[in-house]
């Protein structure tokens, strides 16, 4: 429902010229993720389909119906160096270039004509899931 009024709230404003709807970018914005290293496992010890759904935590099943998207389990063939317990979806990454933590991408579409975002996505904190957003969009 919200996102029917988002896209209908953008297309009036491509109408009325408040929006060009012409030249767009992306940009991502990280987002630290509430959870610690400690609470994590090795990517060695990690095996998604050695977890029966009905006996895993709520996280750690809505990180298994999110293996099929674009913009999370499939978005890369490469594992996490990390998984972490409490949000498994979520990305270990140093893209800060200082210490390491879990975090997600909030990749916003922007019409650079006006600077206003025209549509959102959150993805893993991982390359190829940002680049692949806009298709997305």
């Amino acid at each position: 429902m919200l996102c029917h009024l988002f896209e209908t709230t953008v297309a009036r404003c491509i109408e009325e010229g408040l929006v060009s709807g012409q030249r767009m970018a992306i940009d991502a914005s990280l987002i630290d993720v509430d959870t610690d290293k400690q609470n994590s496992t090795p990517k060695e010890e990690w095996d998604a389909a050695s977890i029966e759904p009905a006996d895993a935590p709520r996280a750690v099943r809505e990180y298994l119906g999110t293996l099929d998207e674009a913009a999370f389990g499939t978005a890369s063939e490469v594992q996490p160096k990390l998984t972490s317990h409490s949000d498994p979806a979520s990305q270990w990454t140093a893209a800060r270039k200082g210490p390491a933590f879990f975090s997600y991408s909030d990749n916003y579409l922007i019409d650079t004509d006006h600077g206003v975002t025209v549509d959102m996505e959150a993805t893993r904190s991982i390359r190829q899931a940002e680049v692949g957003s806009p298709r997305r969009c």
